[in-house]
Protein backbone atom coordinates (compact mmCIF):
# COMPACT_ATOMS: atom_id res chain seq x y z
CA UNK A 1 0.00 0.00 0.00
CA UNK A 2 1.88 3.01 -1.34
CA UNK A 3 1.68 6.48 1.16
CA UNK A 4 -0.89 8.18 -1.73
CA UNK A 5 -3.20 5.09 -0.69
CA UNK A 6 -3.03 5.64 2.53
CA UNK A 7 -3.32 9.20 3.07
CA UNK A 8 -6.42 8.99 0.60
CA UNK A 9 -8.16 6.33 3.21
CA UNK A 10 -7.27 8.95 5.85
CA UNK A 11 -9.57 11.27 3.86
CA UNK A 12 -12.38 8.82 3.67
CA UNK A 13 -12.14 8.24 7.55
CA UNK A 14 -11.85 11.91 8.48
CA UNK A 15 -15.13 12.60 6.12
CA UNK A 16 -16.52 9.65 7.81
CA UNK A 17 -15.94 11.28 11.08
CA UNK A 18 -17.72 14.25 10.13
CA UNK A 19 -21.20 12.95 8.50
CA UNK A 20 -21.46 11.08 12.11
CA UNK A 21 -20.63 14.33 13.48
CA UNK A 22 -23.39 16.34 11.03
CA UNK A 23 -26.00 13.72 11.96
CA UNK A 24 -25.97 14.39 15.91
CA UNK A 25 -27.73 17.47 15.35
CA UNK A 26 -28.09 17.80 19.11
CA UNK A 27 -24.73 17.58 19.92
CA UNK A 28 -23.49 20.41 17.54
CA UNK A 29 -25.06 23.37 19.01
CA UNK A 30 -23.44 22.74 22.58
CA UNK A 31 -20.50 21.51 21.08
CA UNK A 32 -19.91 25.18 19.67
CA UNK A 33 -21.93 26.75 21.99
CA UNK A 34 -20.87 25.78 25.43
CA UNK A 35 -17.52 27.36 25.26
CA UNK A 36 -19.26 31.03 24.43
CA UNK A 37 -21.26 30.23 27.62
CA UNK A 38 -18.10 29.52 29.89
CA UNK A 39 -17.00 32.59 28.45
CA UNK A 40 -19.83 34.84 29.07
CA UNK A 41 -20.70 33.67 32.08
CA UNK A 42 -17.36 33.05 34.35
CA UNK A 43 -16.06 36.39 32.64
CA UNK A 44 -18.54 38.31 34.21
CA UNK A 45 -19.14 36.22 37.34
CA UNK A 46 -15.94 35.44 38.46
CA UNK A 47 -12.73 37.13 39.59
CA UNK A 48 -10.00 36.15 42.21
CA UNK A 49 -7.06 37.55 44.53
CA UNK A 50 -3.63 36.71 44.55
CA UNK A 51 -0.63 35.04 46.73
CA UNK A 52 2.93 36.34 46.32
CA UNK A 53 2.73 37.80 43.09
CA UNK A 54 6.20 38.85 41.83
CA UNK A 55 6.77 42.72 41.91
CA UNK A 56 9.88 44.82 40.73
CA UNK A 57 11.13 48.05 42.82
CA UNK A 58 13.81 49.97 40.79
CA UNK A 59 15.02 52.74 42.83
CA UNK A 60 17.04 55.16 41.01
CA UNK A 61 17.53 57.22 43.86
CA UNK A 62 20.12 57.42 46.55
CA UNK A 63 18.57 59.82 48.96
CA UNK A 64 16.41 59.01 52.37
CA UNK A 65 12.97 59.61 51.07
CA UNK A 66 13.48 56.67 48.75
CA UNK A 67 14.74 54.52 50.93
CA UNK A 68 11.98 55.21 53.23
CA UNK A 69 9.22 54.67 50.48
CA UNK A 70 10.97 51.58 49.74
CA UNK A 71 10.85 50.06 52.97
CA UNK A 72 7.24 51.10 53.28
CA UNK A 73 6.35 48.88 50.40
CA UNK A 74 7.55 46.17 51.69
CA UNK A 75 5.65 46.72 55.35
CA UNK A 76 2.74 47.90 53.43
CA UNK A 77 2.17 44.58 51.43
CA UNK A 78 -1.20 43.41 52.16
CA UNK A 79 -2.02 39.34 52.99
CA UNK A 80 -4.52 37.39 52.01
CA UNK A 81 -5.25 34.07 54.08
CA UNK A 82 -1.60 34.65 56.45
CA UNK A 83 0.81 34.95 53.19
CA UNK A 84 1.32 38.24 51.55
CA UNK A 85 -0.09 39.35 48.53
CA UNK A 86 3.39 40.43 46.41
CA UNK A 87 6.56 39.20 46.44
CA UNK A 88 9.29 42.29 46.16
CA UNK A 89 12.20 41.92 44.59
CA UNK A 90 14.52 45.48 44.72
CA UNK A 91 16.77 46.68 41.99
CA UNK A 92 18.50 49.60 40.79
CA UNK A 93 19.94 51.05 37.19
CA UNK A 94 17.04 49.41 35.00
CA UNK A 95 15.48 51.12 32.40
CA UNK A 96 11.92 51.50 31.62
CA UNK A 97 12.36 48.91 28.57
CA UNK A 98 14.40 46.43 30.24
CA UNK A 99 11.39 46.29 33.27
CA UNK A 100 8.64 45.98 31.00
CA UNK A 101 10.95 42.97 28.77
CA UNK A 102 10.31 41.15 32.31
CA UNK A 103 7.02 42.00 32.41
CA UNK A 104 6.45 40.69 28.51
CA UNK A 105 8.73 37.41 30.07
CA UNK A 106 6.16 37.17 32.83
CA UNK A 107 9.31 37.11 35.18
CA UNK A 108 7.23 39.91 37.36
CA UNK A 109 3.68 41.13 37.43
CA UNK A 110 4.62 44.98 37.85
CA UNK A 111 7.28 47.10 38.06
CA UNK A 112 7.27 50.41 39.82
CA UNK A 113 10.24 52.98 38.73
CA UNK A 114 11.76 55.05 41.29
CA UNK A 115 13.10 58.51 39.55
CA UNK A 116 16.55 59.57 40.72
CA UNK A 117 15.54 63.21 41.59
CA UNK A 118 12.50 61.62 43.46
CA UNK A 119 14.27 62.75 47.20
CA UNK A 120 15.01 66.10 46.22
CA UNK A 121 11.91 66.36 44.81
CA UNK A 122 10.37 65.45 47.84
CA UNK A 123 12.65 67.84 49.93
CA UNK A 124 11.29 71.11 47.87
CA UNK A 125 7.91 70.14 48.44
CA UNK A 126 7.53 69.44 44.57
CA UNK A 127 5.15 66.84 42.91
CA UNK A 128 7.16 63.46 41.66
CA UNK A 129 6.29 60.96 38.85
CA UNK A 130 6.71 57.33 40.39
CA UNK A 131 6.06 54.88 37.07
CA UNK A 132 4.27 51.69 37.30
CA UNK A 133 4.17 49.14 34.96
CA UNK A 134 1.85 46.02 35.12
CA UNK A 135 1.11 42.94 33.33
CA UNK A 136 -2.36 43.59 32.34
CA UNK A 137 -2.94 40.69 30.81
CA UNK A 138 -3.64 38.87 34.17
CA UNK A 139 -6.36 41.22 35.11
CA UNK A 140 -6.67 40.16 38.40
CA UNK A 141 -3.28 40.55 39.72
CA UNK A 142 -2.95 43.76 38.10
CA UNK A 143 -5.97 45.54 39.20
CA UNK A 144 -4.97 44.64 42.91
CA UNK A 145 -1.33 45.80 42.42
CA UNK A 146 -2.74 49.14 41.00
CA UNK A 147 -4.96 49.61 44.18
CA UNK A 148 -2.21 48.85 46.47
CA UNK A 149 0.44 51.16 44.76
CA UNK A 150 -2.41 53.70 44.38
CA UNK A 151 -3.60 53.51 48.11
CA UNK A 152 0.20 53.93 49.50
CA UNK A 153 0.90 56.86 47.25
CA UNK A 154 -2.36 58.46 48.34
CA UNK A 155 -0.75 58.79 52.03
CA UNK A 156 2.27 60.85 50.40
CA UNK A 157 0.00 63.64 48.83
CA UNK A 158 2.58 64.85 46.48
CA UNK A 159 2.87 61.94 43.99
CA UNK A 160 1.60 61.24 40.58
CA UNK A 161 1.56 57.58 40.06
CA UNK A 162 1.87 56.84 36.27
CA UNK A 163 0.15 53.79 34.48
CA UNK A 164 1.32 53.68 31.19
CA UNK A 165 -0.62 50.65 29.09
CA UNK A 166 1.44 48.41 28.06
CA UNK A 167 -1.16 45.84 26.34
CA UNK A 168 -3.81 48.35 25.63
CA UNK A 169 -7.28 48.15 28.45
CA UNK A 170 -7.84 44.82 29.10
CA UNK A 171 -10.61 42.92 31.35
CA UNK A 172 -10.80 39.87 32.61
CA UNK A 173 -12.21 38.31 29.80
CA UNK A 174 -9.21 38.89 28.21
CA UNK A 175 -7.33 37.01 30.43
CA UNK A 176 -10.31 34.89 30.19
CA UNK A 177 -11.09 33.76 26.75
CA UNK A 178 -7.49 32.17 25.56
CA UNK A 179 -7.90 30.00 28.83
CA UNK A 180 -11.06 28.66 27.75
CA UNK A 181 -10.20 27.84 24.13
CA UNK A 182 -6.74 25.91 25.17
CA UNK A 183 -9.26 24.09 27.71
CA UNK A 184 -12.17 23.61 25.04
CA UNK A 185 -9.36 22.21 22.77
CA UNK A 186 -7.89 19.89 24.91
CA UNK A 187 -11.57 18.23 26.60
CA UNK A 188 -12.64 18.61 22.82
CA UNK A 189 -10.03 16.30 21.41
CA UNK A 190 -9.13 13.87 24.23
CA UNK A 191 -13.13 13.05 24.24
CA UNK A 192 -14.26 13.19 21.09
CA UNK A 193 -11.46 11.01 19.49
CA UNK A 194 -11.46 8.34 23.03
CA UNK A 195 -14.86 8.07 23.10
CA UNK A 196 -15.40 7.72 19.18
CA UNK A 197 -12.69 4.96 18.97
CA UNK A 198 -14.53 3.12 22.27
CA UNK A 199 -17.69 3.78 20.96
CA UNK A 200 -16.25 1.85 17.72
CA UNK A 201 -14.43 -1.07 19.56
CA UNK A 202 -17.41 -1.30 21.93
CA UNK A 203 -19.99 -2.17 18.48
CA UNK A 204 -17.82 -3.80 16.73
CA UNK A 205 -17.49 -0.46 14.09
CA UNK A 206 -13.53 -0.62 14.63
CA UNK A 207 -13.21 -4.29 13.85
CA UNK A 208 -14.85 -4.36 10.88
CA UNK A 209 -13.28 -1.41 9.27
CA UNK A 210 -9.85 -3.19 10.19
CA UNK A 211 -11.06 -5.66 8.27
CA UNK A 212 -11.64 -3.62 5.07
CA UNK A 213 -8.28 -2.58 2.70
CA UNK A 214 -7.62 0.44 5.16
CA UNK A 215 -5.04 0.36 7.23
CA UNK A 216 -4.40 1.51 11.05
CA UNK A 217 -2.14 4.25 10.24
CA UNK A 218 -4.84 5.54 8.10
CA UNK A 219 -7.59 5.24 10.67
CA UNK A 220 -5.46 6.98 12.90
CA UNK A 221 -4.15 9.63 10.23
CA UNK A 222 -7.97 10.10 9.10
CA UNK A 223 -8.93 10.62 12.71
CA UNK A 224 -6.21 12.88 13.09
CA UNK A 225 -7.46 14.92 10.35
CA UNK A 226 -10.75 15.23 11.54
CA UNK A 227 -9.63 16.41 14.88
CA UNK A 228 -7.34 19.08 13.41
CA UNK A 229 -10.14 20.53 11.40
CA UNK A 230 -12.66 20.72 13.97
CA UNK A 231 -10.55 21.86 16.85
CA UNK A 232 -9.31 24.80 14.43
CA UNK A 233 -12.38 25.43 13.87
CA UNK A 234 -14.21 25.90 17.19
CA UNK A 235 -11.11 28.06 18.31
CA UNK A 236 -11.38 30.45 15.15
CA UNK A 237 -15.30 30.38 16.05
CA UNK A 238 -14.75 31.43 20.04
CA UNK A 239 -11.73 33.86 18.92
CA UNK A 240 -14.69 35.27 16.37
CA UNK A 241 -17.46 35.16 19.32
CA UNK A 242 -15.27 36.75 21.58
CA UNK A 243 -14.14 39.82 19.39
CA UNK A 244 -17.77 40.34 18.25
CA UNK A 245 -20.07 40.00 21.46
CA UNK A 246 -17.19 40.68 24.36
CA UNK A 247 -15.03 43.13 23.02
CA UNK A 248 -11.76 41.25 22.76
CA UNK A 249 -8.81 41.59 20.47
CA UNK A 250 -6.49 39.00 18.95
CA UNK A 251 -2.89 40.84 19.20
CA UNK A 252 -0.68 37.91 18.19
CA UNK A 253 0.41 36.03 15.05
CA UNK A 254 -2.89 34.15 13.94
CA UNK A 255 0.02 31.57 12.25
CA UNK A 256 1.88 31.11 15.24
CA UNK A 257 -1.29 30.49 17.89
CA UNK A 258 -2.48 27.78 14.91
CA UNK A 259 0.97 26.20 15.44
CA UNK A 260 0.49 26.04 19.02
CA UNK A 261 -3.19 24.63 18.45
CA UNK A 262 -2.33 21.75 15.81
CA UNK A 263 0.59 20.62 18.27
CA UNK A 264 -1.71 20.42 21.60
CA UNK A 265 -4.46 19.35 19.62
CA UNK A 266 -2.07 16.44 18.78
CA UNK A 267 -1.09 15.83 21.89
CA UNK A 268 -4.54 15.59 22.75
CA UNK A 269 -5.48 12.83 20.16
CA UNK A 270 -2.47 10.76 21.28
CA UNK A 271 -4.36 11.17 24.66
CA UNK A 272 -7.54 10.38 23.61
CA UNK A 273 -6.12 7.36 21.68
CA UNK A 274 -4.35 5.92 24.93
CA UNK A 275 -6.98 6.31 27.43
CA UNK A 276 -9.42 4.39 24.79
CA UNK A 277 -6.78 1.50 24.55
CA UNK A 278 -6.92 1.01 27.62
CA UNK A 279 -10.30 1.07 28.04
CA UNK A 280 -12.96 -1.89 27.01
CA UNK A 281 -16.29 0.65 26.65
CA UNK A 282 -17.79 4.06 26.18
CA UNK A 283 -18.55 4.27 29.90
CA UNK A 284 -15.26 2.97 31.40
CA UNK A 285 -13.41 5.32 28.99
CA UNK A 286 -16.18 8.67 30.16
CA UNK A 287 -14.85 7.42 34.22
CA UNK A 288 -10.98 7.61 33.06
CA UNK A 289 -11.59 11.09 30.90
CA UNK A 290 -13.47 12.59 33.76
CA UNK A 291 -10.98 11.58 36.52
CA UNK A 292 -7.93 13.17 34.03
CA UNK A 293 -9.24 15.94 32.37
CA UNK A 294 -11.89 17.66 34.45
CA UNK A 295 -9.26 18.40 37.45
CA UNK A 296 -7.11 20.67 34.39
CA UNK A 297 -9.90 22.84 34.34
CA UNK A 298 -9.48 24.08 37.98
CA UNK A 299 -5.66 24.00 38.51
CA UNK A 300 -3.97 25.42 35.14
CA UNK A 301 -5.02 29.06 35.23
CA UNK A 302 -8.20 28.79 32.89
CA UNK A 303 -10.29 31.25 35.55
CA UNK A 304 -7.66 32.52 38.02
CA UNK A 305 -4.03 33.27 37.72
CA UNK A 306 -2.01 30.64 39.56
CA UNK A 307 -0.32 32.97 41.90
CA UNK A 308 -3.77 32.50 43.58
CA UNK A 309 -3.46 29.02 44.12
CA UNK A 310 -1.63 27.10 46.86
CA UNK A 311 1.73 25.69 46.29
CA UNK A 312 0.65 22.59 45.98
CA UNK A 313 -1.91 23.10 43.01
CA UNK A 314 0.55 25.13 41.40
CA UNK A 315 2.83 21.67 41.91
CA UNK A 316 0.47 19.84 39.72
CA UNK A 317 -0.19 22.36 37.21
CA UNK A 318 3.26 22.46 36.07
CA UNK A 319 2.71 18.81 35.28
CA UNK A 320 -0.08 19.59 32.80
CA UNK A 321 0.19 20.24 29.09
CA UNK A 322 -2.90 22.71 29.53
CA UNK A 323 -0.87 25.31 31.75
CA UNK A 324 1.63 25.35 29.04
CA UNK A 325 -1.07 25.80 26.11
CA UNK A 326 -2.79 28.59 28.26
CA UNK A 327 0.73 30.18 28.78
CA UNK A 328 1.57 30.28 25.32
CA UNK A 329 -1.68 31.38 23.87
CA UNK A 330 -2.14 33.96 26.99
CA UNK A 331 1.61 35.37 25.71
CA UNK A 332 0.06 35.55 21.94
CA UNK A 333 -3.18 36.87 21.97
CA UNK A 334 -3.05 38.66 24.92
CA UNK A 335 0.66 40.39 25.08
CA UNK A 336 0.99 40.05 21.33
CA UNK A 337 4.58 38.10 21.58
CA UNK A 338 6.64 36.09 19.02
CA UNK A 339 8.36 32.72 19.01
CA UNK A 340 10.88 33.62 22.05
CA UNK A 341 8.09 34.26 24.64
CA UNK A 342 6.38 31.19 24.10
CA UNK A 343 10.22 29.01 23.07
CA UNK A 344 9.64 26.88 26.85
CA UNK A 345 6.64 26.01 26.56
CA UNK A 346 6.09 25.42 22.96
CA UNK A 347 8.93 22.89 23.65
CA UNK A 348 6.84 21.47 26.70
CA UNK A 349 3.82 20.82 24.32
CA UNK A 350 5.76 19.10 21.36
CA UNK A 351 7.28 16.48 24.13
CA UNK A 352 3.63 16.33 25.25
CA UNK A 353 2.59 15.67 21.61
CA UNK A 354 5.37 13.19 20.95
CA UNK A 355 5.16 11.53 23.93
CA UNK A 356 1.40 10.92 23.96
CA UNK A 357 0.90 10.62 19.93
CA UNK A 358 3.50 7.65 19.70
CA UNK A 359 2.52 5.85 22.45
CA UNK A 360 -0.82 6.24 21.07
CA UNK A 361 -0.06 4.59 17.78
CA UNK A 362 1.58 2.00 18.86
CA UNK A 363 -1.13 1.04 21.58
CA UNK A 364 -4.09 1.26 18.98
CA UNK A 365 -1.28 -1.01 16.59
CA UNK A 366 -1.37 -3.69 19.25
CA UNK A 367 -5.31 -3.16 20.79
CA UNK A 368 -7.35 -2.56 17.59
Amino acid sequence: MTIKTEFMDSLIVAKKEFVILSRKKALLIPLMLFPIIMIVFFGFGMGGTVKNAPILVINDDTGRASSSLVQEIGSYTPKFDGKPMFSVTYTKDMSQSEAKSKIDAGTYKGALIIPSDYSERVAKNESTTLTLLIDSSDTTTSGIIVNFMRELVAKKGSIILEIPSIYGYLEYLDFLTPGVIALTVFMGSVATTGSAIAGEKEDGTLVRMLMTPISKRSVILGKTIYQLILQLSRAVILILAAYLLLGFNMKGSWLLLSIVLVIFTLGGVGMGIVMSARTEDMESFFQLNMLITMPSMFVTGVFFPLSSAPNWMRYIAYCLPLTYAIDAMRFIMVKGQGLNAISTDLIVLILFALITFTLGVRLFRREA
